[in-house]
């Protein structure tokens, strides 16, 4: 492998990573109540807890908050 081509793999993967962060600071402060009703009283600590899934997952979850409705409150 080229240093080259090394070097654009881990710019992408930087890239990756930086849109996974800002993603997820936005969905676990904002969007997971939007999805899940209950996720409105969660506590700080299992924010935290999601927020490295959110980050790999961003795409999903970005595609999820856009197109999932929340399910009614009984």
């Amino acid at each position: 492998m080229s240093i080259e081509l090394a070097t654009i793999i881990v710019t992408i993967f930087g890239i990756y990573l930086a849109i996974g962060v800002l993603v997820a600071v936005v969905f676990v402060i904002f969007g997971a109540a939007q999805i899940d009703p209950g996720a409105k009283g969660m506590p700080p600590q299992a924010r935290i807890l999601i927020f490295p899934g959110v980050m790999g997952l961003w795409p999903i979850m970005l595609a999820k908050l856009f197109t999932q409705k929340a399910p009614p409150v009984s």
